[in-house]
């Protein structure tokens, strides 16, 4: 019994180790790849030149240039676009080193991959025409889209049965996808977390009779996923979104992406001062 429990310790042992190695996979390769969403304004998404921008790639091109200064050569990005749907498994499988987008820590994620420190701070509610709703009362027998693959749906399901309110939920590929069903009158209410919605809403130059709902159906923290059980990784990532939040660079990230949409919150706020770690 002894060698058969020492066996299974080494066999997971040994798991551990090839998998804990993003590191030198990455310096071995010459790139780091990381996975964003295309659509996911401001946050994450294809600019008009077709590059990768927004508030999460921007915090993960920093940890990228620390990747290449630890490995001492010459690393490039390979940016691979992901969808809500695709992303946990693309970390999880190798396919991508880290995921930047708007991914909500959740304990049950936690356990297919790891998470950095959070970087933001959001809550789910419903964007909708004030013709069709002003509270999610209103939307009893509507058509409300959701992208598939989110906390959100989770959190739209539960929050319509605590309320009774029958609805049809529509699960579409992203949230611009939903965004464009509601445009075009096809379902009544979108729901996503608030600053995507009106990020979203911003990009694809609005709509008339458009607004979203005051009430909150969840708690959303945001954070880079990373595959589980790689503690070097996991420490070069929190190394640099901590110095970020311990100086103050983040005032400046923030205003570049998500300023025009307000002042973070007192909630954010806090986020960022308690996550910003001394070395």
């Amino acid at each position: 019994m002894k060698r058969s429990i020492a066996a299974v310790a080494a066999l997971l042992c040994l798991a551990f180790a090839a998998q804990a190695q993003t590191l030198a996979d990455v310096k071995k390769r010459g790139a780091v790849r990381i996975g964003y969403s295309e659509t996911s304004v401001p946050f994450s998404f294809k600019d008009k030149d077709g590059e990768p921008a927004g508030y999460s790639v921007e915090l993960c091109k920093r940890v990228a240039t620390a990747i290449a200064t630890n490995s001492g050569g010459a690393v490039k990005v390979e940016w691979v676009p992901l969808t809500p749907a695709t992303r946990l498994d693309a970390v999880a499988m190798g396919k991508v080193d880290m995921e930047c987008s708007t991914t909500t820590v959740t304990l049950a994620r936690r356990e297919k991959v790891d998470f950095s420190l959070p970087i933001f701070v959001d809550a789910a509610t419903v964007m909708a025409r004030g013709a069709s709703a002003k509270t999610l009362a209103d939307l009893q027998g509507k058509k409300i889209a959701v992208a598939e693959g989110t906390t959100t749906l989770a959190a739209l399901e539960s929050g319509l049965a605590k309320r009774f309110i029958k609805a049809e939920v529509v699960k579409t590929k992203t949230v611009s996808d939903g965004f464009d069903l509601l445009k075009e009158g096809k379902v009544d209410a979108l729901a996503s977390d608030r600053t995507a919605l009106v990020g979203t809403f911003l990009r694809a130059g609005g709509a008339e009779g458009l607004g979203v709902l005051g009430e909150d159906l969840s708690y959303e923290p945001y954070a880079i996923v990373l595959k589980k059980g790689d503690a070097d990784m996991r420490l070069v990532v929190d190394r640099v979104l901590a110095q970020i939040y311990r100086t103050g660079e983040i005032e400046a990230i923030y205003t570049r992406w998500l300023g025009p949409l307000g002042a973070p919150s007192v909630g954010l706020i806090g986020m960022y001062l308690l996550n910003g770690l001394p070395e």
